[in-house]
């Protein structure tokens, strides 16, 4: 009979995490769905992106992608 896979299924790891709950505004919410969509993120990475920029913990998430514009001249 053959050894079951130990491989793990899924994305990797971003480490020890804890829940952050609160309520904003119904404007808010949904520019912070655009925005995220708009870097390639989801909703929670861009929020703690920007929350950790703003606190100087920016080594604990991903960096929000820049849009790379087009060199021209």
């Amino acid at each position: 009979m053959a050894q079951p896979s130990t491989r793990r299924i899924g994305r990797p790891s971003k480490g020890e995490r804890t829940r952050l709950v609160t309520r904003v505004p119904v404007e808010l919410k949904a520019a912070v769905h655009r925005a995220a969509r708009e870097h390639d993120m989801t909703e929670n990475d861009y929020v703690s992106a920007i929350l950790a920029a703003e606190i100087g913990l920016t080594d604990l998430v991903a960096p929000i992608q820049q849009e790379v514009l087009p060199q021209t001249a």
